[in-house]
């Protein structure tokens, strides 16, 4: 048993290459696409540093057109007229290279549409020699403050692998701040997860991970 595992950790550190560092990044956590005229609504962004860690940063926002949408410097909407602007929100690192978001916004004359609750999707694909694919979406629950993930019928993943973790992550290289969604304990078809008091934009990938040895197996890049 013990040559087994001895093989095991080989085979998956000689697989495997982790880097840690990420680009920094801004999300909008609470993107609208279009906006009623003479409405005002409030954008909040959340800033991501090299670790894919959330950290508090200042934020300068600006418009492409602030005859059609105006913008204040806390990111206060204001809706003048028709048509369509871009917003970018940005913030400076240390070594004063700026980040950056954008997102175009209509303005609209009938009230903005409420599609519903907004759901995400992806493919898992593997990092490492074990078998791990598969397609999933993460959707927002109708009133309430949780998330459900679903994996589709074409999930198949290795079960010879020990302690097969599934996490949340905004770092696809690194479990140290992210979030545990529990053991895998499905690895062929269809299943899902309910993730509770999550928001839709908190997270950027599912992250699977070799938890005993440490060693990332695969990921999913949650898109929009």
């Amino acid at each position: 048993m013990l040559a087994m595992l001895l093989v095991t950790v080989s085979s998956c550190i000689r697989n495997d290459f982790l880097n840690d560092r990420v680009e920094e990044r801004i999300v909008i956590d609470n993107l609208i696409r279009e906006i009623q005229i003479e409405d005002t609504f409030q954008l909040t962004a959340i800033f991501f540093n090299y670790i894919g860690e959330n950290e508090e940063a200042s934020f300068s926002w600006e418009s492409s057109d602030p005859s059609i949408l105006e913008i204040n410097d806390q990111g206060l909407l204001t809706a003048v007229a028709l048509g369509s602007a871009t917003i970018t929100v940005s913030t400076l690192l240390e070594d004063g290279s700026p980040v950056t978001e954008e997102a175009t916004i209509d303005v609209i004359m009938d009230e903005a549409n409420n599609d519903g609750p907004v759901v995400k999707s992806g493919v898992i694909v593997t990092t490492s020699s074990y078998t791990l694919t598969g397609d999933f979406t993460l959707s927002e629950i109708e009133d309430s403050p949780n998330l459900n993930l679903q994996v589709m019928d074409n999930y198949a993943a290795s079960s010879n692998l020990p302690g097969l973790y599934l996490y949340l992550s905004n770092n696809p290289n690194s479990i140290d701040v992210a979030l545990e969604v529990g053991p895998v304990e499905v690895f062929n078809g269809e299943h899902s997860y309910l993730l509770e008091d999550i928001g839709i934009n908190d997270y950027q990938y599912l992250l699977y991970w070799c938890k005993p040895f440490s060693v990332k197996v695969g990921h999913g890049e949650i898109e929009n």
